[in-house]
């Protein structure tokens, strides 16, 4: 092996990635997104969870036990309930992610020697809900050692809604199935679009009386279709496959399917128009779609969990509100009535994407 050959060819690729300059901006981005993201996104513990309370008699022991719950960490205590219907339609728009009930009979009971409290959980995040239930019963114990009682006087029972058997899979298929659709939309359409920039095929279609807007339309709707018998599988699998309960509309999922595709695939066409070239358009659709979808979307972990700036963040990441919008109809049944926020959200996006879109389409050379 000869150095000055291999010095030769080193200069060679220093002056190719200087001029390269998204390539090499790419180089010292992805290691930055990924340590910010992974460092900041994940928590597998609970902190300052919405919880609320419904003390069913204003004695002592039920506001020491409220009080004692409110002062932890781990929870935050966003409503005090009057009724049990107050606390299930809080349950079921996910303002509070669990609910602890402090019966009427709770200080007589404790008095006796032993007593129950009832916990209700939201089960769209399985493993939250685990973590949540462990919580509250160090608290209840932490309290009753704290009284000079065994902690075992204090029985907490645990009722998890939408996902009564505390499946995981139930919150992270209709996660994985928004995952696959923004990756899948994006890429397809950002390698066609660069495919056709690369081969300069579009040097002929500058001949032709094509316009910009019919060029992507074209491109983009066969893909959409192919996205459409995509998602159906998808589905189909979830329910039939790993059993999760389609308990919405399938109209309604479908729907939102639809417009969730229009933005990814929006999305993968301005890529593809932004980089000109396959491999760094598949390596932008990685960094844009599956890394956000992964972590930033509420698919695989809480994103209340998560300090507020990366919050902020995650409200320009378009698989958060599909997310939202899937777990909701998958296991609430809830209905776009309730959902029109998340709705309003994708289609505001879709919007900025679609006008992104158009005004770099003139890189095409076509009519306007």
């Amino acid at each position: 092996m000869k150095p000055a050959a291999v010095l030769a060819v080193a200069r060679k690729e220093v002056r190719h990635l200087l001029r390269d300059a998204r390539s090499l901006a790419q180089m010292f981005l992805l290691p930055a997104m990924m340590l910010f993201i992974y460092g900041y996104a994940i928590r597998l513990d609970v902190v300052h969870a919405p919880i609320g309370l419904l003390q069913e008699a204003p004695d002592a022991a039920s506001r020491e036990l409220a009080a004692h719950v409110g002062a932890s960490l781990a929870f935050r205590v966003v409503r005090h309930f009057h009724d049990r219907a107050e606390l299930r339609e809080a349950v079921a728009a996910r303002e509070v992610w669990a609910a602890l009930v402090i019966p009427g009979d709770y200080a007589r009971e404790l008095a006796a020697g032993h007593a129950v409290v009832q916990l209700v959980l939201d089960g769209m995040d399985a493993n939250t809900a685990r973590l949540m239930r462990n919580y509250v019963l160090q608290l209840v114990n932490e309290r009753a050692l704290a009284m000079g009682r065994p902690a075992s006087m204090v029985t907490v029972q645990a009722r998890t809604w939408f996902n009564e058997t505390n499946e995981s899979r139930y919150a992270i298929v209709p996660g994985v199935i928004v995952m696959v659709m923004g990756v899948v939309g994006a890429l397809m359409t950002a390698l066609t679009i660069a495919r056709e920039m690369e081969s300069g095929n579009l040097v002929m279609l500058r001949t032709t009386p094509l316009t910009r807007g019919e060029f992507l339309a074209g491109k983009l709707l066969p893909y959409f279709a192919v996205g459409m018998i995509d998602v159906l599988g998808c589905v189909a699998a979830a329910v039939y496959v790993f059993e999760v309960p389609l308990r919405g509309s399938l109209l309604e999922l479908a729907a939102a399917s639809a417009l969730f595709l229009l933005v990814v695939m929006a999305q993968g066409a301005l890529i593809s128009l932004l980089a000109g070239n396959q491999i760094l358009a598949s390596q932008m659709v990685q960094i844009t779609t599956f890394l956000p979808a992964f972590l930033l979307s509420g698919a695989i972990y809480a994103i209340a969990n998560m300090p507020m700036p990366v919050q902020w963040i995650t409200a320009v990441v378009p698989a958060r509100y599909f997310v939202a919008l899937c777990k909701a109809i998958f296991l609430k049944g809830t209905t776009f009535a309730v959902l029109w926020v998340h709705i309003a959200a994708l289609s505001a996006v879709l919007l900025a994407l679609g006008l992104a879109l158009l005004r770099r389409s003139r890189v095409l050379g076509l009519q306007p």
